[in-house]
């Protein structure tokens, strides 16, 4: 699928409610929740939040975390699409990156890196989705690395920006 064309597939499978909806983070709540703890963190991003589901009724993630409800970015949702300017104590991005095309990773890395005080948290899917875009060709996850490949290129573009918070990369099983 021509790469132009992958942020509106994305929306387009937001839009009809089953997809995105930013649930995945639940499994990774008490992992996140230490990360907060150890740092202190109070203000955070969730960098490709999906719709937030996770921290609306039932769940309310942030109210186990006891931090206010973070801010959401996510480009496939127009009214989250447009990536804050200011700094967060963290940020948090649960299955995103393996979504993201390998040639625009240094954009989202360097900008988490340098948006983040005290910490950076992420789960990475390291195969394939059981899910394609609606042409049926185009696997979701559009960038499948090891967890290995992952934690090195973090490590090269914390170098590059002199990160000084905590860093986190999981492996979503």
């Amino acid at each position: 699928m021509p790469e132009g064309k992958l942020v509106n597939a994305y929306r387009q499978m937001t839009a009809e409610g089953e997809n995105f909806r930013g649930l995945s983070l639940l499994i990774h709540a008490r992992s996140v929740q230490g990360m907060i703890k150890r740092s202190g963190a109070v203000t955070l991003l969730d960098y490709g939040s999906g719709a937030g589901v996770a921290y609306d009724a039932p769940y309310f993630l942030h109210q186990r975390w006891k931090v206010p409800k973070p801010r959401l970015y996510d480009p496939a949702i127009p009214a989250l699409a447009t990536r804050p300017n200011e700094e967060f104590d963290g940020i948090v991005c649960s299955d995103v990156m393996e979504h993201i095309p390998e040639h625009e990773l240094e954009d989202a890395i360097i900008y988490m890196m340098t948006h983040s005080r005290l910490f950076l948290w992420a789960s990475i899917c390291c195969r394939p989705a059981k899910k394609f875009f609606p042409d049926g060709i185009t696997n979701l996850h559009v960038t499948v690395r090891p967890i290995e490949w992952w934690q090195t290129l973090f490590g090269v573009y914390a170098a590059k920006c002199s990160y000084r918070g905590m860093l986190s990369l999981e492996e979503t099983l």
